[in-house]
């Protein structure tokens, strides 16, 4: 039985050695083609030598649990590197991109090299310091990630330069100057500058800030392209209106050679300029039509109310200077000046108007005082009433001096015969 039993332990050691021996030679088959990638499996080496010598103690059990832990540690290491290179891969694959397109990669070809640092300081893990391939390999996904995103924004902002060149070059093929190349020479002078701005801070890393001067060259061109037109139909309409101005016999006072002068600046490609110009031009135009035909119909306004006026007896001085002078000065077409005077032909007529109405007004008080005073036996009421009717006619004849003068003597004579009737009371 004794001899059963010893048997029984020679059988279970002798197990556990195969079983250890075996286990040591999967994992040095193991290590040995791993030994032939570039992953760093010096952690699983070292496993092995201290599986190796627990055999060689005759620690069969635990030289099996070291061999199959440094099995473990060995698959782990190359699982983790291969992960570590594809990411590595990438990146540079990342920067072989962004340079073909001229980008600057340089904090990318930076992040590779903190990589190979990061795994050569390690991590610890169950005691043993191993490379620290995971920490590192995040490192270059989200440095490859960045980088992507980027590359996105600067293919975008390329982009955005391309069409911001185009547009430039539809400036100088815009149709009608004379010597497009002039044109295009000075109506883009500023846009090429900025396309030189868009271009550097793309080449800087600034995406962003490349985009946005492209979509601001690509709306400058369209405003200027639409600037150029409106400034060249506004000139041909001002002239338009002048033609038709100077056929009505109107004068323009030289704004013919302004006119031109705004040609020759959009000819030269300054479109704003031009633009200011042709717009103030318009605008001149268009006060000298609305000041002639204020100031002619506003003469003849005023000449055919002043005759009335005269067949009603009014004499202004003020009023025949004023329309003198306004005759003058549309003659020398400076029609503001001759509104100006009109209007003081215009106050003197009011101011006659008023006196005329404040003159009748007057007369109709006097003339219910005397009705109101008929039967009270004044000896001089008929000298009132002939001053009254004398004052009454010379206000129909326009003679407003000598009526009101009259007035004024029928006024006192009622005055004088009301202190006896209040007495009498």
């Amino acid at each position: 039985m004794l001899e059963g039993s010893e048997s029984s332990v020679g059988f279970l050691r002798s197990s556990k050695a195969r079983n250890a021996e075996t286990a040591i030679g999967q994992l040095e088959g193991l290590v040995t083609v791993l030994r032939l990638t570039q992953a760093d499996i010096k952690p699983a080496e070292e496993a092995l030598q201290v599986a190796k010598q627990l055999f060689a103690g005759g620690q069969f059990a635990k030289a099996f649990h070291a061999a199959k832990r440094a099995e473990s540690l060995a698959i782990t290491l190359d699982e983790r590197f291969g992960g570590y290179q594809r990411a590595a891969n990438a990146l540079r694959v990342r920067i072989q991109s962004m340079q073909r397109l001229g980008l600057r990669a340089d904090l990318l070809e930076a992040i590779l090299t903190r990589a190979e640092e990061k795994v050569l300081s390690g991590s610890w893990e169950d005691g043993m310091l191993v490379p620290n391939y995971v920490e590192a390999r995040r490192l270059l996904e989200r440095a490859e990630q960045e980088g992507r995103a980027f590359q996105h924004k600067a293919e975008r902002a390329s982009n955005g330069i391309f069409m911001a060149e185009l547009a430039i070059e539809s400036i100088g093929e815009i149709k009608g100057p004379a010597d497009p190349i002039a044109f295009a020479h000075g109506a883009t002078s500023g846009l090429e500058g900025l396309l030189q701005d868009a271009t550097k801070e793309l080449a800087l890393g600034n995406a962003d800030g490349a985009a946005e001067v492209a979509r601001d060259i690509v709306a400058k061109a369209a405003h200027l392209k639409k600037r150029y037109a409106e400034t060249l139909k506004s000139l041909d309409a001002t002239e338009a209106q002048m033609a038709q101005l100077r056929g009505e016999g109107i004068l323009t006072n030289g704004t013919e050679g302004e006119i031109r002068i705004a040609r020759e600046t959009l000819e030269k490609g300054l479109i704003e300029p031009a633009a200011a110009m042709a717009a103030r031009l318009q605008g001149e135009v268009e006060a000298i039509a609305n000041a002639y035909r204020k100031a002619t119909l506003g003469l003849a306004d005023a000449e055919i109310l002043y005759g009335r006026l005269q067949s009603e007896g009014f004499q202004s001085y003020e009023a025949e200077v004023a329309i003198r002078d306004a005759r003058r000065l549309v003659r020398e077409a400076n029609y503001a000046r001759a509104v100006e005077h009109l209007e003081r032909a215009l106050h003197a007529f009011a101011r006659r108007t008023n006196a005329r109405e404040a003159l009748a007004k007057a007369i109709e008080i006097t003339r219910k005082r005397v009705q109101l005073l008929q039967g009270s036996g004044l000896t001089f009421m008929p000298d009132i009433q002939e001053v009254l009717t004398r004052a009454e006619r010379e206000f129909q004849q326009g003679n407003f001096s000598g009526s009101s003068e009259d007035l004024r003597i029928a006024t006192v004579l009622l005055g004088q015969a009301a202190r006896p009737a209040i007495a009498k009371k």
